[in-house]
């Protein structure tokens, strides 16, 4: 696979690996997203998406979560360490244009590897 591929080791797949991540993990907010993170059981970062039907149909949460992935394909060297993330889209984030969500989940990474230190 090549160097942007997102395998299914690299995702958060389990009920209960969220739900640990919502009850123990540190939570990150910006105005359209929250990421609760903790230390990773694993020998690399994964990731979850989580889009709630109160963010909008069916197409707009298709949307955010094709954007959450791409976004995080092409940025996710900039993750040190190993550590579960679930990236949780707010309802505002349905009005967004889809520029706006990419500038968004850069502040959201940001604020992710300043966490890191």
């Amino acid at each position: 696979m090549g160097s942007y591929s997102f395998p299914k080791n690299e995702r958060l797949l389990k009920r209960a690996s969220f739900l640990k991540l919502s009850r123990f993990g540190r939570k990150i907010h910006t105005r359209c997203f929250i990421a609760a993170m903790s230390d990773a059981e694993t020998d690399r970062t994964r990731i979850g998406i989580t889009v709630s039907k109160k963010v909008g149909n069916a197409v707009e949460r298709t949307r955010i979560k094709r954007i959450v992935r791409e976004y995080y394909r092409k940025n996710r060297d900039a993750i040190s360490g190993n550590r579960d993330i679930n990236i949780i889209a707010r309802k505002y984030v349905a009005s967004c244009s889809n520029g706006e969500v990419r500038d968004e989940l850069g502040k959201l990474f940001k604020k992710i590897v300043k966490s890191d230190g």
